[in-house]
């Protein structure tokens, strides 16, 4: 480990590299961050954890939280919160940790943000699935449980698989139909499959034997987290809708609470691909749990830089790209205008 274990005597605020002790959602735990990075560790108090990775990439260093705020004790107030996440924005510039904190993970839904940030709404759909199979297929949309059955009735199948490289090349495909560059790699995908072993699967849903999707699922004892997906360009009708409601019911089986679709704007541009994504995700009866995203900007001049990178390496590659928050600060403006 590169980080070292310090202390924040005023407020016990500690930085912990290894040896956590305390029972935590699965993108919170070791076996997670080292298949992010070798540079990770946990911002630790007696009411909070906050767990991160530090990538580096050139002369840049961004710190990115895997997940929200992990409450201790139930009783405590967002106020409490916002005191403990400006605690470790402060640590983060007296100890020159980072050049930035970069927005969270797409399954963090904070409560709140520390003061002097960029913020923006944000959330994820979720389905109860202590209900019956019956309870939640019946929340699904007509249309959609109409294309269940339709997959049914065609011979479509749902299965897990270990072949990593198979789940891989369709997700890449995926992104690259979409013109997106961030696809996971073969490489970090195979470095979970070893470190989660358990709490891990890879779907994939067939027709003929010929592949039409798959998905890649992150589970602990309560959530089950929809963190990859893909398709083929003309996939069998209602292959898709029945690879999510198979996956529903393989994690009901284990006494799941929640499959989580993973990542929400809650601004989206019309007839955008977000926004038929999300309507996707409603159409499974799902509950939006809404909160914030933010990003911390400690070096501006860095910051610039790097997005400046970014964006060149994105065009050179003839793709584009835009950070999340920007983005969704971009549809809340035009929306203000159109109802200005």
């Amino acid at each position: 480990m590169k980080l070292d274990t310090r202390e924040i005597e005023k407020k016990k605020l500690k930085l912990v590299t290894n040896n956590i002790k305390y029972d935590l959602p699965i993108f919170a735990t070791e076996n997670y961050l080292k298949s992010k990075s070798d540079n990770y560790g946990w911002f630790v108090t007696d009411d909070f954890i906050l767990p991160f990775t530090i990538e580096k990439k050139l002369i840049f260093k961004r710190l990115i939280f895997t997940t929200d705020t992990i409450y201790l004790n139930k009783s405590l107030t967002t106020l409490e919160e916002k005191e403990f996440l400006n605690e470790i924005t402060t640590y983060c510039i007296k100890n020159d940790i980072c050049d930035f904190i970069f927005k969270a993970q797409s399954n963090a839904v904070f409560k709140t943000y520390p003061d002097d940030c960029d913020h923006v709404e944000w959330g994820t759909f979720e389905i109860n699935l202590t209900l019956s199979s019956d309870e939640i297929f019946s929340k699904y949309t007509s249309k959609t449980r109409n294309m269940v059955r339709k997959a049914i009735k065609t011979d479509v199948t749902v299965s897990t698989t270990k072949n990593t490289e198979i789940v891989y090349e369709n997700i890449k495909n995926t992104f690259l139909r979409q013109n997106s560059l961030l696809y996971p790699s073969l490489n970090y995908l195979q470095k979970l499959q070893k470190n989660l072993n358990n709490n891990i699967e890879f779907f994939i849903t067939e027709q003929n034997n010929t592949v039409q999707g798959t998905a890649i699922i992150i589970y602990d004892e309560s959530r089950a987290y929809y963190i990859y997906g893909g398709s083929i360009p003309r996939p069998a009708p209602g292959s898709i809708n029945l690879l999510h409601f198979k996956i529903m019911e393989f994690f009901q089986e284990k006494n799941l609470e929640y499959y989580d679709f993973v990542g929400a704007r809650l601004c989206t541009e019309e007839k955008s691909k977000i926004e038929s994504l999300q309507r996707f995700k409603k159409s499974f009866g799902s509950t939006l749990k809404s909160g914030h995203a933010f990003r911390v900007i400690i070096n501006p001049y860095k910051y610039k830089l790097f997005n400046l990178a970014v964006q060149s390496y994105f065009k050179l590659k003839k793709s584009t790209y835009i950070d999340p928050i920007d983005s969704i600060r971009r549809c809340n403006e035009q929306q203000h205008t159109n109802n200005s």
